[in-house]
């Protein structure tokens, strides 16, 4: 992979103005790992084949590339969270509610019949504002029954940081935020965490109007 030279020690992150490179950055920032930021319009800029790219040349001089937003966040919580800052013990019933949350914005309705499906970004025809409201109800009512400050427990983790976006995005959908109480302040919470602000604000993405 052709990138820019980088310094040893130091994480680089390539990444196009969205919220994946964002919420990478706002683990970076949340885990305190060193990392220089290149915003990159189209992967072909730093011959890769998918945004976001993660190099990172370590101490001892073992190289890591990884490509795609998975991979990245997978190896970022695997590789340097051993202390649970934004996961949960590998195996642990915690760890299986964050992947249901994150597997929800993803995988298409109806690959687990027995959970809920937002894919936000689907091009299935159905307005944007549909999905956001049938989404804020469903977390809205989770935030009345657990009682927690975040989705999953009491830390911020993937699950939150992915379903950001789309609870910010609830404005410019004409909805109005304020009739989902628990949402709202389950929203202000993670949004002033100084991580996610850095690292929005790194994309300069925001998140407020």
């Amino acid at each position: 992979m052709n990138v820019f030279e980088e310094q040893r020690g130091m994480i680089s992150l390539f990444a196009s103005k969205g919220k994946e490179g964002a919420i990478v950055a706002v683990i970076l920032e949340e885990l305190k790992l060193p990392y220089r930021l290149h915003v990159v319009e189209n992967p072909q800029d730093i011959d890769a084949k998918c945004l976001p790219v993660l190099k990172n040349i370590q101490s001892d001089g073992e190289q890591i590339d990884l490509c795609g937003f998975k991979d990245v966040v997978s190896y970022l919580i695997e590789r340097y969270d051993t202390k649970h800052v934004v996961s949960y013990k590998q195996g642990s019933q915690e760890e299986e509610e964050v992947k249901n949350w994150v597997a929800s914005l993803s995988e298409p309705h109806g690959a687990h019949s027995e959970q809920h499906r937002f894919n936000l970004d689907a091009d299935d025809g159905v307005p944007f504002a549909r999905k956001a409201i049938h989404l804020y109800l469903h977390l809205e009512q989770h935030l009345q029954k657990s009682h927690n400050n975040y989705l999953v427990g009491k830390k911020c983790t993937l699950a939150d940081l992915l379903h950001l976006p789309y609870v910010a995005a609830a404005g410019s959908a004409g909805l109005d935020l304020e009739r989902f109480p628990e949402l709202t302040t389950w929203f202000d919470r993670v949004y002033q965490r100084p991580a996610v602000q850095k690292g929005f604000a790194a994309f300069h993405m925001k998140l407020r109007g």
